[in-house]
């Protein structure tokens, strides 16, 4: 997984996509990540037994999704089995079966009340200092970036 620019990874740990509007073939295994910034999901790419036994196991992108796009992270609790993390993005709900849930889904909670309301630019302040030169013939005072005196011409 690639990080954007001031973007950092604050949970991690692996994990098994179901639910019942995920694709049969992105379901399954994998390691879910939490970043400052993005919730997303790895699973191993299936080449094959014999090319992952030579060649190593290569890793897809099931989930890539902003913070701003995840609605609601909850957690459902089935009659048998264990409590499942649940996202609502969109008109999707992803669930993982994760360990501690409860803890993921409030550090997703977390994540997504410390970045800034969409909408709002971050504010650039760029600082020009001026620094002004005596002429060494006239005495005049002049900018140093254009490097000529105003009055007479000559190099600053």
């Amino acid at each position: 997984m690639l990080l954007h620019p001031e973007e950092s990874v604050r949970r991690s740990a692996y994990a098994v996509l179901e639910g019942e509007d995920v694709p049969e073939s992105s379901r399954g295994p994998g390691v879910l990540y939490l970043t400052s910034h993005r919730l997303v999901f790895e699973a191993p790419a299936s080449r094959g037994l014999v090319r992952d036994l030579l060649d190593g196991r290569e890793n897809q992108t099931v989930l890539d999704v902003s913070l701003t796009e995840v609605r609601n992270a909850g957690v459902r609790r089935g009659r048998l089995g264990r409590a499942r993390l649940v996202l609502e993005i969109g008109h999707d709900r992803p669930a993982f079966d994760v360990l501690e849930p409860e803890v993921w889904a409030g550090a997703i909670a977390q994540a997504r009340r410390s970045r800034p309301p969409p909408g709002r630019p971050a504010t650039l302040v760029v600082e020009r200092q001026v620094v002004k030169v005596r002429c060494r013939f006239c005495g005049t005072l002049g900018d140093e970036v254009p490097g000529r005196c105003p009055s007479c011409g000559a190099a600053l």
